[in-house]
C-alpha cells in the first residue's frame, strides 16, 4: 500500500537510520513467543482497525497482520520501509514519528522505547480518536499507571476518563537486544462515560496535581490547607465517599477521586457565592440600574482558586521590612507642610526630642527591663 508522504523522499541505502541507531531509536525488538501471543490475545478481544507504533522488524505485526482488520504502521526508521511494505502488503504504511502521527484508529498497539514512554503516553491520552490501547512499556511505568503499590499524579489525573490494566511482566530476556529493566503490558481502555465532564478536565487536572504537590498529613490536612470549603462540609463529603483523614493521595481510588471532586466543586460554589461578600464594584454596578452585564468570564471555580494561590518560587527573596521602610521615607517631615510652619517653643523642642511635661531629652525604651544591681 501507498506509504505516508515522508517516505516519498530518498531512502537511505545504509543500514544505519538518520534519526540514529539502535539507542537512539530505542530498539529493543520484542523475541518471545509467549509475549507475541499475549498480545495478539488482547489485540483480538478488540473491535476496529489497528495502528501500530514502531513495528521493527515486525514480529508482533504478522500476528497482528493475520486478524485481517486494516492495519496501519507507523515507522520512523527508514531502513525498515522495504521490508515492511513488501512483507505486509495489504498494510498502510507510514514513515513517521509518534509523537506527530495522527493517532486516528480505534486501536493502539506498540513496543514503546523505554526513553520516549511518558511522552508518548501523554500525547496518546490526549488524543480522541482510539478506544483501546496495548502497549509494551518500561515495568515500572506499566506498574504505576496501572496504580499498583499506588497511584501516581498522572493516572490520577486520567482516571475519570481511562481504566489503566496490567496484563503481565515481560523478562528482559524476551527482547534483542537485552534492555537493563524488565517491561511490563499495559492495557489502557477508554471510558464509555466519563466519570467527570470532559469540559472540567483542565479543572480537574489542577485539582489533583494541587493535591499531590500540597503539604499536609493525610487527604484532611492537605484539603483543609486548600481551603476550598469549612470543616464541616469537609468533613461530610470524605466520609460520603469513604475517604479516612490520613489517607494518601496515592492510595485513593478513581472513584473517590471523582467523588471528592464533583461534589466539593459543586458545594464549595455554591457557599463560595451565598457568603461572598459584595465589593465595592459590585455595589457600585447594582446601583447604576438594571443594565445587563457580560461577568461569565469573570468566574473562577473556587478548587482553581484554591490551586492558584500556591505560592511561586521565583528565586528571588523578599527584603523584609522593605514596605515599611519605604513608607518611612516617604513621610511627611513635621513642620514641613506649608500649614504647619509653626515655631512655637513646645514644636520645636518636640523635634529636637525634648518631652514638654519633663524638659527633659527622650531616651529609647529598653528591649525589657533588667534588674538592677
Amino acid at each position: 500500500m501507498r506509504t505516508h508522504a515522508r517516505s516519498t523522499q530518498s531512502r537511505s541505502t545504509s543500514s544505519r537510520s538518520a534519526h540514529g541507531g539502535r539507542h537512539e531509536l530505542g530498539q529493543n525488538f520484542l523475541r518471545s513467543r509467549t509475549i507475541i501471543n499475549t498480545i495478539a490475545s488482547l489485540a483480538r478481544s478488540t473491535s476496529g482497525p489497528i495502528m501500530e507504533i514502531g513495528p521493527g522488524d515486525g514480529a508482533v505485526t504478522a500476528e497482528l497482520y493475520r486478524l485481517g482488520r486494516p492495519l496501519t504502521l507507523v515507522e520512523l526508521d527508514e531502513t525498515r520501509l522495504d521490508h515492511l511494505e513488501d512483507t505486509f502488503p495489504r498494510a498502510e504504511v507510514r514513515h513517521d514519528d509518534i509523537l506527530t502521527t495522527r493517532l486516528d484508529r480505534p486501536v493502539i498497539v506498540g513496543n514503546l522505547p523505554f526513553h520516549l514512554t511518558t511522552p508518548i503516553l501523554r500525547r496518546l491520552l490526549r488524543a480522541e480518536r482510539w478506544q483501546q490501547a496495548i502497549l509494551l512499556t518500561q515495568w515500572e511505568v506499566a506498574r504505576k499507571r496501572a496504580g499498583v503499590g499506588g497511584s501516581t499524579m498522572m493516572t490520577a489525573q486520567w482516571s475519570p476518563w481511562f481504566d489503566f490494566r496490567l496484563s503481565r511482566r515481560v523478562p528482559a530476556d524476551a527482547f534483542t537486544p537485552k534492555p537493563s529493566v524488565d517491561g511490563g503490558i499495559l492495557a489502557i481502555d477508554r471510558c464509555s462515560t466519563g466519570r467527570i465532564p470532559l469540559k472540567d478536565r483542565a479543572d480537574y487536572h489542577r485539582f489533583v496535581h494541587s493535591v499531590f504537590t500540597s503539604r499536609g498529613r493525610g487527604m484532611k490536612g492537605i484539603l483543609t490547607k486548600m481551603s476550598i470549603t469549612d470543616q464541616r462540609s469537609l468533613q461530610s463529603t470524605m466520609d460520603r465517599n469513604d475517604v479516612r483523614g490520613d489517607t494518601l493521595p496515592k492510595d485513593l481510588t478513581p472513584e473517590q477521586w471523582a467523588g471528592l471532586y464533583t461534589e466539593l466543586s459543586t458545594g464549595s460554589d455554591r457557599a463560595h457565592t451565598a457568603h461572598q461578600p459584595k465589593s465595592a464594584q459590585q455595589k457600585k454596578n447594582s446601583q447604576k440600574g438594571n443594565t445587563r452585564r457580560n461577568n461569565k468570564g469573570s468566574k473562577t471555580s473556587p478548587i482553581a482558586e484554591a490551586a492558584a494561590e500556591k505560592p511561586v518560587i521565583t528565586g528571588e527573596m523578599p527584603i523584609i521590612g522593605a514596605e515599611q521602610a519605604t513608607e518611612k521615607l516617604q513621610a511627611s517631615i513635621p513642620g514641613a507642610e506649608a500649614r504647619g510652619k509653626s515655631h512655637d517653643k513646645g514644636h520645636l523642642q518636640a523635634e529636637r526630642g525634648f518631652m514638654n511635661q519633663h524638659q527633659k531629652p527622650q531616651k529609647p525604651q529598653p528591649r525589657w527591663n533588667l534588674p538592677r544591681r
